[in-house]
């Protein structure tokens, strides 16, 4: 009796689902198996179903061929058959349905399918829209393969993921030969057993020239293989390289670092301006980045929210490309007072006129070192908010002549007040200084009356208090004060 309720339950939850017309149809977990695919396609109107998940179902072969071959599926996108136990012919049935026109990702981890099964996946002639295949935790490599699903790739494949299967040395050339990788933008070969031959094959494959993602982590690549990756005249597009728990040295990884390096300057820059702003680029990424020499043509460097602390920034100082750079932005990354005192001592610094520390865990420390750079003297801007800098930062940055150049000076929340404010407004050395942010902080009136007393506010532009200690008397005397009448931008 039992099983029958059972079944019963299922009828009748199936049925609700389906008389509610939801485009996810999640069948996940009910073990139904070839009997309830059989059912389903046949006493059900699966017309409106967008996506379909019949994960751990005990489904084979021949459910996945009824599935597949007895109703049109029109509106399908994304079919999942995660943990059945479907092998090559029920791939090939898929891969020849002519009822899945719209079909564009498939999940079918945790199978049985093996070379032939998924490259017929790969190379279908039905399913055109097929962007995604999942094939993770599958057979594919087991055996070495003797036949070969004909034509070349013609659908939309753009992601292929074959993590943890038997992926050989052999197996990639089988592959590559056979064009599987073609259009490819993301291919995921971890936990496979590719060697140095594979590597090879892999980086001397014109067939890979479109990828942009590469996953080869916890293979058996050792450094020849990885410089081989490295100097690949096929893998420029790539802006994502895995290769975590291989067996290559540091000559492996400082060449693999170097590589992704040379790919991030050609795809992110423009013209002599190199934005790599959240790349999540680490000390090693910079050590790579600081050998390439192209980055002796760019002007402008940003590496905002990055991942590197002063040791990364030992090696962008050390570097002899940077001589021509005139703009450097470091912001939200841990460069310390050691990393500003690395960049004090950098020869190769000297044309630096625009420096970004908002955000870089600086204090009075770090200033004094910036105060005193023989190189570093010709700044006209100077970001440094969100530092803990103190008084004695803000007077040492007044009273160095190391600054004279300043046009544009950022301080919000460093956390000031009125005597680091009037420090700055009545240094003698901030005399070309135009715009002043200083948002964020505790000035009040005093430094108000102070600044419309002093011969800087003439010069002044711009001029940013909001989120101080200013009363709404202040914002008044501001507002209606003629002294602060002649700026053009004047914040409160």
């Amino acid at each position: 009796m039992q099983p029958k309720r059972k079944d019963l339950n299922f009828i009748q939850t199936l049925n609700d689902k389906l008389t509610r017309k939801d485009p996810v149809l999640d069948l996940a977990y009910d073990r139904m198996g070839d009997a309830g695919i059989v059912f389903l396609c046949r006493n059900k109107d699966l017309t409106h179903v967008q996506k379909l998940d019949l994960s751990w179902n005990e489904i084979t072969d021949g459910g996945l061929a009824v599935l597949a071959g007895t109703a049109p599926l029109p509106e399908l996108r994304h079919l999942v058959l995660n943990a059945n136990q479907i092998g090559n012919e029920g791939a090939k049935s898929l891969a020849v349905s002519k009822n899945l026109p719209n079909l564009e990702t498939v999940e079918l981890v945790n199978n049985q399918i093996s070379d032939f099964g998924a490259l017929s996946l790969v190379k279908s002639q039905s399913l055109l829209n097929l962007r995604f295949i999942d094939l993770e935790m599958n057979k594919v490599g087991q055996k070495k393969i003797t036949r070969f699903p004909d034509g070349a790739v013609v659908s939309k494949l753009r992601l292929l993921n074959l993590r943890r299967n038997l992926v050989g040395d052999e197996t990639l050339a089988d592959w590559a030969q056979a064009g599987a990788f073609e259009k490819l933008v993301q291919l995921n070969l971890g936990w496979n057993q590719i060697t140095n031959k594979g590597a090879r094959i892999l980086a001397h494959s014109p067939t890979l020239n479109r990828l942009e993602t590469l996953a080869l982590d916890s293979n058996h690549i050792a450094d020849p293989g990885a410089l081989d990756i490295a100097n690949s005249k096929h893998l420029n597009n790539l802006a994502q390289l895995y290769m975590q728990d291989n067996n290559y040295s540091q000559i492996g990884e400082t060449a693999l670092r170097v590589m992704r390096a040379r790919i991030l300057v050609e795809k992110k820059r423009t013209e002599n301006h190199l934005n790599l702003n959240e790349q999540r680029l680490d000390n090693k990424d910079l050590a790579g980045l600081s050998k390439y020499e192209k980055l002796e043509e760019m002007v402008s460097l940003s590496l905002r929210n990055n991942h590197f602390d002063y040791h990364g920034v030992q090696d962008l100082a050390n570097s002899k490309y940077l001589k021509n750079l005139k703009s450097l932005n470091l912001m939200s990354n841990a460069v310390g007072d050691k990393g500003l005192l690395l960049l004090a001592e950098s020869a190769h610094l000297s044309q630096l006129e625009s420096l970004n520390l908002e955000y870089a865990g600086i204090t009075a420390l770090g200033i004094l070192a910036l105060s005193h750079s023989p190189h570093i003297n010709q700044l006209k801007e100077l970001n440094l908010s969100g530092n803990n800098l103190g008084e004695k930062g803000l007077r040492i940055l007044a009273s160095s002549g190391n600054f004279k150049n300043l046009v544009k000076l950022r301080v919000s929340g460093v956390p000031m007040g009125d005597s680091g404010f009037q420090a700055l407004v009545q240094s003698n050395n901030l005399s070309q200084l135009e715009e002043l942010e200083a948002m964020g902080n505790t000035i009040t009136r005093a430094s108000l009356d102070s600044l419309a007393n002093s011969s800087k506010l003439p010069q002044l532009k711009k001029l940013d208090l909001r989120r101080n200690k200013l009363k709404e008397l202040d914002l008044i005397f501001l507002a209606d004060s003629p002294e602060f009448h002649a700026l053009e931008a004047l914040r409160f």
